[in-house]
């Protein structure tokens, strides 16, 4: 009989080995997790972003549902790739929204991470809203410098966008001026060319209404918050003197030139008054979630 001769010393000890890798790749995984979403470890810029919305949701109630914010390259990295023939005008968007965090490998032999770089040092102040997200670009912060107040106007104005802004209303609406109108009735006798254009001028007109009552909303949001009642108009003025808008209304431009803007948001201002219970206002509740991969931080109301 063959006698086997076991050494329990060698397998404890190997044992040992195996369940300190063990420990230590989870240890890893849940560190290197950790330090990827926490929101202690986000970029300067997010972390400018949750500030001003910590302030502006202490005073305001910004509604129940989730909204998120993503730094993105903006619009000088799209003309940029467009002007290297690496796409097509109406396709380049993919570049502008690329994250300005991330390291990319070269493409045609462009180095895409000197492109960023470029756009962050040369582009300028770009907001936008999409379902629910607010993107914003990375130069913006630059452009902006140390002004909190403006970055928050920007914030603001997005931001109404999404809690304020009623998609049905404004489809009514533009129904209702295109019967009152005479606008597309089928009437042969009316060129359909023509028809476009006078539905798309009804469609810009909505638009810069909608612009109009994103300024008033992001105004209202932060006097209620605390900062001086000409903060967005100031904004106004140095966003237009920045960027070389236009200063007089255009019919086919989906925003107001800036005397109407500016005009407009003066008057609100003039009359806004914080709502007496605004000073006894309780806030909801919310926290905050960051994922680094997806480049998102995401604002998250607590049901009561």
């Amino acid at each position: 009989m063959q006698i086997v001769n076991l050494d329990f010393g060698y397998m404890i000890k190997k044992n040992k080995i195996f369940s300190i890798f063990f420990i230590s790749f989870f240890f890893g995984i849940f560190i290197n997790n950790f330090l990827s979403n926490s929101i202690y470890f986000m970029p300067r810029e997010y972390k400018e972003i949750k500030k001003l919305v910590d302030k502006l949701a202490y005073k305001n109630d910004l509604g129940n549902k989730n909204f998120s914010f993503s730094i993105i390259n903006g619009d000088y990295m799209s003309w940029n790739m467009k002007d290297l023939d690496l796409c097509e005008a109406d396709k380049c968007w993919y570049y502008k929204n690329l994250n300005p965090y991330k390291k990319y490998k070269k493409f045609n032999d462009i180095n895409i991470n000197e492109l960023s770089t470029q756009a962050y040092l040369y582009g300028g102040i770009e907001g936008y809203a999409w379902r629910d997200i607010v993107m914003i670009s990375k130069s913006t912060f630059r452009s902006l410098r140390e002004n909190n107040g403006f970055l928050g106007c920007i914030i603001g104005h997005e931001l109404s966008h999404i809690l304020y802004s009623d998609h049905i209303k404004n489809q009514l609406t533009l129904s209702s001026k295109i019967k009152e109108l005479g606008i597309l009735k089928n009437d042969k006798s009316k060129n359909n060319d023509i028809e476009d254009k006078e539905k798309n001028l009804l469609e810009m007109e909505i638009s810069r209404e909608d612009e109009i009552a994103a300024d008033q909303g992001a105004a209202k949001l932060l006097i209620n918050a605390g900062f001086p009642k000409n903060t967005c108009t100031k904004w106004l003025t140095y966003m237009t003197e920045l960027e070389k808008l236009e200063t007089e209304t255009d019919p086919k431009s989906t925003h107001p030139g800036y005397l109407e803007r500016y005009s407009e948001l003066e008057k609100f201002t003039k009359k806004y008054q914080k709502n007496d219970d605004s000073i006894v206002f309780k806030p909801r509740e919310w926290k905050w979630s960051y994922k680094r991969d997806n480049n998102i931080l995401t604002f998250i109301p607590i049901s009561k």
